[in-house]
């Protein structure tokens, strides 16, 4: 798996070592890692809720297909 470093504030950082003492995670890489696919994931779902909206799009009609895509 690629690597990155980055600078994160103070409060984050004790967060992170906070949460690791309490046994949440095992390291700051995982911690990172769980925050970034949830980022990720929000970020998606937002936009496949504007797209949705632009293509007048209803939630009935997107469970419909997924459902017909699962089969």
């Amino acid at each position: 798996m690629p690597k990155i470093v980055a600078q994160i504030p103070d409060d984050i950082y004790r967060n992170i070592n906070e949460e690791i003492e309490l046994g949440i995670f095992s390291d700051a890489s995982e911690a990172v890692v769980s925050a970034l696919k949830k980022a990720y994931a929000r970020k998606s779902r937002t936009f496949l809720r504007w797209l949705m909206k632009k293509e007048g799009i209803t939630e009935a009609e997107m469970l419909k297909e997924l459902e017909r895509i699962r089969k």
